[in-house]
């Protein structure tokens, strides 16, 4: 079977805005209202900002997800606060096809990150939801908030303790 390196499949993906792109008039039409929801705190953005190493994130998402919407928005913004960050995303067959193995999923989620160094070898992972959202014992219960982007901030938190 065909294997691929972190950094060959960061290559063959496409950046945020090719993402987008491909979704539907609707998909499309939740992105800007996702990104004017992300309202990270002046602390935040100067953690993010402050992070001087190159750090590449590979993504497993499909534009119809509410999860990739929400997520690999707040990774597109957090690339955007740091010009050190680089996002690229590669399809979820793509994802499940060279990354299970690499990452010991039976199944890869979405959105998967792959958190990268300058290298490409791996730092951590973020899946699916933030944390606070995936251990809550009563999804149903925030499942709306979650929905409306009240986690966003959690996502990035996530994210930067993995970059450290």
């Amino acid at each position: 079977m065909r294997t691929m390196t972190f950094e060959e499949l960061f290559d063959c993906g496409v950046n945020y805005e090719t993402y987008v792109g491909s979704g539907t008039k609707e998909e499309r039409a939740r992105i800007p209202k996702n990104y004017s929801r992300i309202n990270f705190e002046t602390s935040l953005s100067e953690k993010i900002s402050g992070i001087s190493k190159k750090v590449n994130f590979l993504c497993v998402g499909e534009i119809w997800c509410p999860d990739c919407q929400l997520n690999l928005t707040v990774i597109k913004k957090m690339c955007e606060v740091n010009t050190n960050f680089e996002i690229s995303v590669i399809t979820r067959g793509r994802g499940q096809k060279f990354l299970s193995e690499a990452l010991g999923l039976d199944e890869v989620k979405i959105p998967t990150v792959v958190i990268l160094d300058e290298n490409y070898e791996k730092m951590g992972v973020f899946l699916e939801q933030p944390e606070v959202v995936r251990s809550s014992e009563n999804y149903e219960e925030i499942e709306l908030d979650y929905l409306k982007g009240k986690y966003l901030s959690d996502t990035a938190e996530d994210i930067l303790k993995v970059i450290g």
